[in-house]
């Protein structure tokens, strides 16, 4: 029996779920730094909701589930933007320039429901190149279609729902223990440079499911950080930390540079003044040397994901057949069709170039250039999520600010474009989860992309409604919500106003030498089978993410390896649901309950 997409209780809970999670997710975001596994909670909550309002059909519930989780997804997808918000307040707050961008709640939602649309509509070219791709793992995605097929067959299913629920209360406890009460701590190895271990069983999950070869990339990531972090900070900390810092105060900046037992005064002086001096007197090194290895990342991984593309030319060429083939009654079209992608596209990149002329002074042509180079954008950064299950949203909208320089200098068009490009890529890695999970649930794509389309509205809201409330009542920077995303990209705008001369010391060199090993890497995993090679997405995301993450992934994806090689039937029956439930607890707990905890101040934080 064929089960129902579209009915009441779907959409209902759509629009429940979706608003939810999308009004709490800014808070998330903006004390993080990034946003956790939401498709998972969504399953979750979805599965909650049905089982009240549609339990005389249980067990046929599935696809339903998967229509609340996709709009949730979108919602969420487009509420992590909050994080450009962030920027133009850093922007704004920064010395070193006089750039003043305002944006109100009004232009905020138009702006991200335009843009985020178009990411949908272009995601939807690629969905059979990527879901169909068995090196895209899309472990999200797995896990959401896991949690939904096993909490809708109830009874048929005993065993994992007790395997499931189990190991989600793991998530639970150990999520509460350490982010809630502040009684699990991190085993810190050399936390100056972030490496060590964060007891984080989402971190493990993830690492289950996206396989030995990238968990083991992103630990030698984590390991040529450790190891060349010093250098970097030696060679080329000073400039990079001199770019954070106005011209006037430099001077006396600098004379603070590593000194301890600082006074009051000059504490204060380094806090309103001293940029990422900050950093580098408290021993965050880290957070210095990601802005060295952000461009030899970001060479490796795209480079390496466009040859990977145009290696398999052959079946996009077959892709795009398929979306222009009429409807008939032999060919049942299941995706949206390529004229209407086009359509769209182009009626929102109007819209939007509109939008951004009229609030931003952003020139009609510079928005439509912005648009088709994040068409490439998407394919690396969609390439990387299935890969890693981290999508790179922030760097790729990093990599249309250094494309953009080329076009215009202005500080403020440059964060437009980057926040333009990182809704467009967030929609896009978000989508291809939700189309991961229907094609293992029997959802319809073409369904999939409206439902994904209708949901946009909600995440824009959020961010409009929910950013000003919490910036007022927080407090951006400093004490209040950190935003470190938002920062590194409004730092990203004043960097690339100052052209080639923005890279540090020994950048652009191994930028380069980062290029040719991704084009290498690539053809030789193609044409040689040489799957032993480092993930280059793996790898080269390591470099800019805290090693504390990628140290618990590879813990994760070593615990997989060794279970599937010495007890292969339990680990082919159980490991998706173990990992999902990991999953799943640990954002059931942190990605919505303790929040709300903090929020009303029910627990300390810690």
């Amino acid at each position: 029996m064929k089960q129902r997409e579209i009915t009441w209780q779907a959409v209902v809970g759509a629009v429940v779920v979706s608003a939810i999670i999308s009004m709490a997710y800014p808070y998330i975001v903006l004390k993080l730094g990034m946003g956790p596994n939401m498709s998972v909670l969504a399953a979750f909550l979805g599965a909650l909701f049905l089982s009240v309002t549609a339990y005389k059909t249980r067990g046929q519930n599935a696809v339903q589930n998967n229509i609340i989780q996709s709009a949730a997804t979108s919602a969420v997808s487009t509420a992590f933007m909050c994080v450009v918000a962030a920027a133009f307040g850093y922007l704004a707050m920064n010395e070193s320039v006089d750039v003043k961008v305002t944006i109100t709640p009004w232009e905020m939602f138009t702006w991200l429901f335009c843009s985020g649309v178009i990411g949908v509509f272009f995601s939807a070219i690629f969905r059979k190149y990527f879901v169909d791709d068995p090196q895209m793992i899309f472990a999200d995605g797995v896990a959401a279609a896991e949690t939904i097929n096993v909490l809708d067959t109830g009874a048929t299913s005993k065993s994992k729902v007790r395997v499931l629920g189990a190991t989600a209360l793991v998530g639970v406890i150990i999520a509460f223990l350490r982010d809630g009460l502040g009684k699990i701590g991190t085993l810190g190895l050399a936390m100056r440079y972030r490496v060590g271990i964060e007891w984080s069983v989402l971190n493990i999950g993830t690492g289950m499911l996206v396989g030995i070869n990238v968990g083991l990339s992103m630990l030698l990531g984590t390991i040529v950080v450790w190891i060349f972090g010093p250098t970097v900070i030696e060679k080329a900390g000073m400039f990079i930390v001199q770019n954070s810092v106005a011209a006037e105060y430099w001077p006396q900046v600098q004379s603070l540079a590593g000194a301890v037992n600082l006074s009051p005064e000059q504490l204060e002086f380094i806090r309103l003044h001293g940029g990422m001096m900050r950093n580098y007197n408290n021993g965050d090194h880290f957070a210095i040397v990601m802005l060295w290895f952000m461009w030899p990342a970001t060479a490796l991984m795209i480079f390496a994901a466009m040859t990977a593309v145009a290696l398999k030319w052959r079946s996009i060429a077959t892709m795009f057949k398929e979306l222009r083939a009429p409807k008939t009654i032999d060919h049942q079209r299941t995706d949206v069709s390529l004229r209407t992608i086009i359509i769209m596209s182009a009626i929102f990149t109007l819209l939007l170039a509109w939008v951004q002329n009229t609030h931003f002074a952003m020139p009609y042509w510079q928005t439509i250039l912005a648009v088709i180079c994040g068409l490439p954008l998407i394919l690396v950064g969609v390439r990387v999520l299935g890969e890693t299950n981290n999508g790179p949203v922030s760097l790729m909208a990093n990599t249309l600010q250094a494309i953009f320089r080329a076009f215009s200098p202005a500080i403020g068009h440059n964060l437009v474009a980057a926040g333009m490009a990182g809704n467009i890529n967030s929609q896009g890695e978000g989508l291809m989860q939700v189309f991961k999970t229907g094609k293992l649930v029997g959802s319809n794509p073409r369904t999939l992309t409206w439902v994904q389309f209708a949901a946009v509205p909600i995440g824009a809201a959020a961010v409009a409604i929910m950013y000003p409330i919490l910036v007022g009542h927080y407090g951006l920077g400093g004490d209040g919500l950190a935003a470190p995303t938002g920062l590194k990209l409004a730092n990203m705008a004043v960097l690339m106003s100052k052209g080639i001369s923005a890279f540090p010391p020994g950048a652009l060199l191994w930028t380069v030498i980062a290029a040719i090993a991704g084009v290498a890497i690539a053809l030789f995993k193609d044409k040689f089978g040489w799957r032993w090679l480092p993930s280059a997405a793996g790898f080269g995301f390591a470099l800019i993410l805290p090693g504390t993450l990628n140290m618990s992934m590879a813990i994760g994806a070593i615990a997989a390896w060794i279970w599937g090689k010495y007890w292969p039937e339990s680990f082919e029956r159980n490991y998706v649901t173990v990992a999902s439930g990991f999953i799943g607890g640990e954002a059931l707990i942190a990605g919505l309950i303790l929040p709300i905890l903090f929020h009303f101040n029910l627990i300390p934080t810690p």
